[in-house]
C-alpha cells in the first residue's frame, strides 16, 4: 500500500473526502484506489450504491443507456449490472479508479472527464445519468452538463448528502436551470456509510429533464 495512505480505512475515507480542493481529491482517490474496494466495497460500508441502484432499477428501463458519473471503481455499476442494467458508461476523473472498474466488465464504456467543463460525449446521447457519493464533491456545475446530455424526459437518480447540496452550490445551479430539470422524487435519508462515516445522511433523489 502506498506509503502515503494513512494506516486505518475509516482515516483513509477521511483522508480523501476532506481533500482541500479538486485536483488534490483526485490525486488522492489514485492513490486509494487499490484499496478502494476493500476499505468501502462492502454493502455495510458503503450503502449508497445499493440505494441508488434500488431506486433507479424502479424508474428507468433497462435497456436504457446510463452514464455513471462519479463511477469510481465500478461499485454503483456492479449494483446496477446486478438489476439487469447493461448499457452503462463510466465518467470519473480518476484515471486509476476506472482502470480498477475497467477490469471487472461492467461498462459498454469508460471515459476520464472532469465534470466542471463539457465532454465529448453528443447532445441528447443518454436515457439516464446516475451518481452516489459525489455531492461535495464533483463539481455542481455538472448537472449542466447532465442535461445536455439527456434526451428529454431522461433522468438524474442522485445520491444526495442535502447538507452538502446548498453548501456547494448544487441549489444554485438547480435554480438556475428551473424549467429544465425538477426534482421528481426525494427519498428517505440513511447514513450513506455508516461504518466509517456515520454523521454523513445522504437521500436518493430523481430529477427529470422537462
Amino acid at each position: 500500500m502506498n506509503g502515503e495512505l494513512p494506516e486505518t480505512r475509516a482515516a483513509r475515507v477521511d483522508w480523501v473526502i476532506r481533500a482541500p480542493d479538486n485536483a488534490e481529491m483526485r490525486r488522492r482517490y489514485d492513490i486509494w484506489a487499490g484499496a478502494y474496494d476493500s476499505d468501502v466495497g462492502a454493502v455495510d460500508d458503503y450503502l449508497a450504491p445499493m440505494e441508488v441502484a434500488k431506486v433507479a432499477g424502479q424508474v428507468l428501463e433497462r435497456s436504457a443507456r446510463i452514464m455513471d458519473a462519479g463511477a469510481g471503481t465500478g461499485l454503483l455499476g456492479r449494483e446496477l449490472q446486478a438489476l439487469g442494467f447493461r448499457d452503462l458508461v463510466a465518467v470519473d476523473y480518476s484515471d486509476r479508479m476506472l482502470e480498477i472498474a475497467r477490469g471487472k466488465a461492467i461498462y459498454a464504456d469508460l471515459q476520464v472527464c472532469d465534470l466542471s467543463r463539457p465532454t465529448g460525449f453528443a447532445p441528447a446521447s443518454f436515457d439516464a445519468v446516475v451518481t452516489c457519493g459525489t455531492t461535495s464533491q464533483m463539481p455542481p456545475v455538472a448537472l449542466r452538463e447532465f442535461v445536455r446530455l439527456l434526451r428529454p424526459g431522461g433522468r438524474i437518480v442522485f445520491g444526495v448528502i442535502p447538507e452538502a447540496w446548498v453548501r456547494c452550490g448544487w441549489a444554485a445551479v438547480l435554480d438556475d436551470l428551473a424549467g429544465r430539470l425538477q426534482v421528481t422524487d426525494r427519498g428517505a435519508p440513511f447514513q450513506m456509510m455508516p461504518t466509517t462515516e456515520p454523521e454523513f445522511m445522504c437521500e436518493v433523489w430523481v430529477l427529470a429533464v422537462i
